[in-house]
């Protein structure tokens, strides 16, 4: 699927799969909608699966505004719209799990289940606002390679990275980091970091929520997930061992049968 001209910018989509069921899939900070190869490849065979890379990150457009988190939800919906998903379920990681978090709660008709990975429904505190901004927009857009094991151990857990096997996918995952560009990174992630608190919305949410961390986020700890489940009527809560803030390439099967067991769950979609 090419380019698609969505709320002012063009955002790169991708759809993989034609089963019943639609599934969007946003992804988080540094990354595009490729980080849910994984997973996707063990769902697409049951479910009609559908990747956004949000602006100005991946292969959409970077343009110099839009990037607060009110217009990455009106994004998500128009391309929803665009593809025909009247009705979905999201799956959405860090940035993106707060998206999706949003979304049930103010658009609860359009989301059938909601699964959230290392997300927080907290407005960040000041001080750990401050240290990311002097890391990511200060360190980070003048010298990347300065920063990126810093990054990289906030973003990954000590298994993943120690570990001389996953050896050349740390290395993948570190080149994407620094492939960002700096401008792009800046622009995305200054009001993501001053997003507002939201765990008033969380009991608002109705959809059946499967919220997912990493024993090990550096970023968003298993308590702020706790967080969210407790927040949300009947919601689940899955704290995956010996991973951090990237269960979809730390821990890819395991992420991925918990994903495809809640939506089979959810949807009676059978084999």
């Amino acid at each position: 699927m090419p380019l698609m001209p969505i709320n002012g910018t063009e955002l790169f989509v991708e759809e993989f799969g034609t089963g019943p069921e639609t599934v969007l899939f946003y992804h988080s900070l540094f990354f595009s909608g490729e980080m849910y190869a994984p997973q996707i490849a063990m769902l697409r065979d049951k479910y009609r699966c559908v990747t956004i890379d949000w602006r100005g990150h991946g292969r959409s457009a970077a343009p110099l505004g839009g990037y607060d988190v009110d217009n990455l939800v009106r994004d998500a919906l128009e391309v929803a719209d665009a593809v025909g998903a009247k009705q979905f379920h999201w799956v959405g990681c860090s940035v993106g799990g707060v998206m999706g978090l949003r979304i049930a709660a103010q658009f609860g008709d359009r989301v059938k289940s909601l699964i959230v990975g290392g997300a927080s429904a907290e407005a960040e505190p000041i001080e750990k606002v401050t240290r990311y901004e002097d890391l990511i927009l200060d360190v980070f857009a003048k010298r990347p390679e300065a920063v990126i094991d810093r990054l990289m151990a906030i973003l990954y857990g000590s298994p993943f990275l120690n570990d001389p096997a996953r050896a050349a996918d740390v290395r993948r995952e570190r080149d994407i980091i620094l492939s960002c560009g700096s401008a792009r990174v800046a622009r995305a992630s200054a009001p993501v970091l001053r997003r507002v608190d939201i765990r008033h919305l969380l009991p608002h949410i109705r959809c059946p929520t499967l919220a997912i961390c990493g024993a090990l986020d550096g970023a968003n700890p298993p308590y702020k997930s706790e967080i969210i489940a407790k927040g949300i009527p009947g919601a689940r809560l899955e704290i995956m061992p010996a991973v951090g803030h990237q269960p979809n390439i730390e821990a890819p099967e395991a992420f991925g049968a918990l994903i495809r067991g809640f939506l089979d769950e959810q949807t009676g979609v059978q084999a």
